[in-house]
């Protein structure tokens, strides 16, 4: 839709021009007025009209004055003069000059006139057309830019020799890398509970713009600098060229309390943690995947507990206990093997959290390696009960737990022993169910995910974040529901939310639209449409026919 302006000192002919064609039949949404040029100019500076019919004959500034005066300013807007016979060689040479797109003649003629407006608005179309075409030239043009930069990122870290040469680098930036400092970061992002698939999104389209906007506050030519990222999971790895300021970024205790400020403000509130790992400056492109290695590892300092979120890998220091080699003990190993086997779980949450206590207190002090190591060794000794009672761990738990991902998802380590200790007593319950059947699990695993699935009944809930909660490979969990139910987990899903709904239409007078949204539907449209098709009646029908409406 567009805005039109109509200048003319005359009240009665402006209030005519407006009546005289259906312009919300020709596309314009509002119509401004101005009685004559100079307050044309101001009303056209602030409204910005699409179209503007002016009179050249006024007090103060006449029309073509006026449209002098904006034509630079407003290049997109069109002009044109409402003139009569007296006056149409000015008008011609205005349109001559470019100035003016076409003019009305007085008195005016219905179908000239509409003709003339109809291919003004054709004209303003094929603008607009040609802007949207260019706008997204642009963004595809400022998207590809973007991908080939996080595809250096990726392959820089995944082959870092191979990308070494800084003629990579130079035909991204477009300027010789001679002498460029290079600074790299890892954003990380850990998700206070199981992550939603929106959190998830949030995360990946905005974790770029978060370390830009920081730096920004840092680097004050930062809107000119060069940021290049490549998200993996829960990290961003990253950094940023410092072109006009050839120093390193060294952050003073008040820009860090700044930095740390900044990550809090944006986490509370999405129930996430933001934390940071600046690596040290590089003018040397061959040294920048290992400092990008060293920034990631500057995070695990977050286990220590000191409330920081932002980090930098410090040189190693005289401290005794760094010659200290965490290991689990053999005593431990027993007990926990003990506990799997009898199915003491309440020792067994004793063990993992004294165990995880220990390893938080020597965190700060001992390479980021024997804490890995550690909790290897931890998940090793509970896969050797696996194994000895016949369960697959590759083929049935999620890799993130096989492959130690899933220590990004945490930021303490008593938590992350808690998680642990979950993982430990469904892997002691599975245990006990394919000892009783064919070696596969029973279907009592689906009371426990029917009942999880409750509990969040309101909510989006992805077999991925089933998967999570109770640490299977979402492959394994998907087979798992065709093998034992014939049915996939979306049906499994949907029965459960409409068996939900047949207890809320029953048991409460709640508005129908209302028990859709806490079934978890977001259309009632669709919530109906869903109801119908498994029991054959709309909601309102079953509620009449349990005697729940008058």
């Amino acid at each position: 839709m567009y805005k039109l302006m109509i200048v003319e000192d005359e009240p009665l002919i402006r209030m005519g021009l407006q009546k005289y064609l259906d312009w919300k039949d020709l596309g314009f949404q509002e119509i401004v007025e101005a009685e004559n040029g100079a307050e044309g100019v101001d009303i056209a500076l602030k409204e910005k009209p699409d179209l503007i019919i002016t009179d050249i004959r006024m007090p103060l500034m006449d029309g073509l004055e006026m449209i002098g005066s904006l034509r630079h300013k407003l290049p997109e807007t069109l002009f044109v003069i409402w003139t009569g016979y007296n006056e149409f060689e000015y008008a011609q040479e205005a349109i001559r000059l470019g100035n003016v797109s076409a003019y009305l003649l007085k008195p005016l003629q219905y179908e000239e006139s509409l003709k003339t407006i109809q291919d003004c608005v054709k004209k303003l179309e094929s603008k607009r057309e040609q802007e949207h075409l260019a706008s997204a030239m642009q963004h595809n043009l400022v998207e590809n830019i973007q991908l080939k930069r996080s595809h250096f990122v990726k392959q820089l870290l995944e082959d870092g020799e191979a990308y070494s040469d800084s003629r990579h680098l130079a035909a991204l930036i477009g300027v010789e890398t001679a002498n460029l400092l290079m600074q790299p970061f890892v954003l990380s992002y850990v998700p206070e509970t199981v992550p939603s698939p929106q959190s998830r999104t949030w995360w990946r389209q905005n974790a770029e713009k978060l370390l830009a906007s920081m730096l920004q506050q840092f680097i004050p030519s930062m809107e000119r600098q060069l940021l290049f990222s490549y998200i993996s999971h829960n990290k961003m790895y990253a950094f940023t060229i410092l072109v006009e300021e050839n120093t390193p970024l060294i952050l003073s205790p008040g820009m860090r309390r700044e930095a740390e400020s900044f990550l809090r403000n944006v986490a509370a509130g999405r129930s996430i943690q933001l934390y940071l790992g600046q690596g040290t400056a590089t003018s040397d492109i061959k040294t920048l995947a290992s400092l990008l290695q060293q920034a990631e590892n500057s995070l695990f300092a977050r286990f220590s507990g000191d409330g920081q979120h932002m980090y930098e890998l410090q040189a190693a220091a005289a401290d005794p206990m760094r010659s200290v080699l965490m290991q689990l003990g053999d005593k431990d190993k027993m007990q926990l093997l003990s506990c799997l086997e009898h199915g003491d779980m309440k020792q067994l949450q004793l063990l993992m959290r004294r165990l995880a206590q220990d390893l938080k207190s020597k965190a700060g002090h001992i390479p980021m390696e024997q804490s890995l190591g550690f909790i290897q060794e931890v998940i090793a000794t509970a896969i050797r009960y696996a194994g000895k009672h016949g369960i697959n761990i590759e083929e049935m738990y999620h890799q993130r737990l096989l492959y130690f991902r899933f220590v990004d998802d945490f930021d303490s380590m008593p938590v992350m022993f808690d998680w642990l200790t979950d993982w430990m007593m469904q892997l002691r319950s599975d245990a006990g169910q394919a000892a009783k059947s064919d070696g596969s699990l029973d279907t009592a695993v689906f009371e426990q995910i029917e009942a999880y699935i409750l509990q969040h009944i309101d909510q989006e809930i992805t077999l991925q974040m089933v998967a999570d909660r109770f640490f299977y490979n979402p492959s394994y969990l998907s087979r798992l529901f065709k093998i034992k139910l014939n049915k996939n987990y979306m049906t499994f899903v949907t029965e459960i939310r409409i068996a939900y709904a047949k207890r809320c239409l029953v048991q409460s007078k709640v508005p129908m639209t209302d028990v859709a949204q806490m079934c978890g539907y977001a259309s009632y449209k669709h919530f109906v449409k869903t109801f119908r098709k498994l029991t054959d009646m709309t909601p309102s029908d079953y509620r009449k026919q349990m005697g729940m409406m008058d």
